[in-house]
């Protein structure tokens, strides 16, 4: 009987999902392109993006660039990056070949932002519960209307409580952070130009940087603890109690 209900409870731990990475939603793209850098003044847009880097791969390690957006291709993100000592992969100089599991594993943290949307964002949703993380930028407008934006990621940020909204907000300019978080330490100002209001409709995700009329700017989902962890963990217990009634 033990036996029974300890692997049944095993079983049913290792088939629920599992949420290992993080996410930071941006609603716009500006802010990490030359003129968002800029516009900016001083380190802000450099502090913000090593700050975005850090907290999503730990520090250090592998980051993919896959997207041909100006904002994460122009000069002063990726010398920001690359000048931490992170190693950067451009999709749009050097492409993987396909995007799936494999070939994504290896990075820390994939920055992505208008196309190419993966054709399959099931990978890159399996890409986060194993622990990857992921930075995305909205309000390109190279994949369509704001509708069409938000429609080709909304399925895989729904997945963590995130949502982007339609039509273009219109935000504009150098905004202050409206709190204390940590993506924003040393970070006084950043800029945006009109892009999808970001939205936090699930456990795990907040909006942690809104204009005056309280849009979402920026928004975050963090791991949570994991389903299939936290499970085991219990069935560990359960089972420690139980040879420990039958040693009695």
């Amino acid at each position: 009987m033990f036996r029974y209900c300890f692997l049944s409870f095993a079983t049913l731990a290792l088939g629920m999902p599992a949420w290992g990475g993080s996410i930071v939603v941006n609603h716009d793209e500006w802010t990490t392109s030359n003129t968002g850098f800029s516009n900016a003044g001083g380190s802000n847009a450099a502090n913000f993006v090593l700050n975005a880097a850090n907290f999503l791969t730990g520090g250090s390690g592998d980051i993919l660039i896959y997207s041909t957006n100006f904002s994460l291709n122009q000069s002063s993100f990726l010398n920001t990056l690359t000048g931490a000592g992170y190693t950067v992969q451009q999709h749009s100089v050097n492409p993987i070949a396909t995007f799936d599991l494999a070939s994504i594993s290896g990075f820390e943290a994939i920055f992505l932002a208008g196309p190419p949307v993966p054709a399959n964002l099931a990978v890159l949703t399996a890409y986060v519960n194993q622990g990857g993380s992921v930075y995305l930028a909205g309000g390109t407008a190279g994949i369509g209307s704001a509708a069409d934006e938000a429609a080709a990621w909304n399925p895989f940020l729904n997945a963590f409580g995130l949502s982007f909204g339609s039509p273009f907000n219109g935000v504009s300019g150098n905004i202050a952070p409206s709190t204390s978080h940590p993506l924003f330490s040393g970070v006084a100002q950043l800029y945006y130009n009109n892009g999808n209001t970001v939205s936090a409709i699930g456990p795990g995700a907040s909006i942690i940087a809104t204009n005056s009329q309280g849009l979402g700017l920026i928004g975050i989902a963090t791991p949570v603890p994991e389903p299939a962890t936290t499970l085991l963990t219990a069935a560990g217990a359960l089972g420690l109690w139980l040879l420990r009634r039958r040693a009695a």
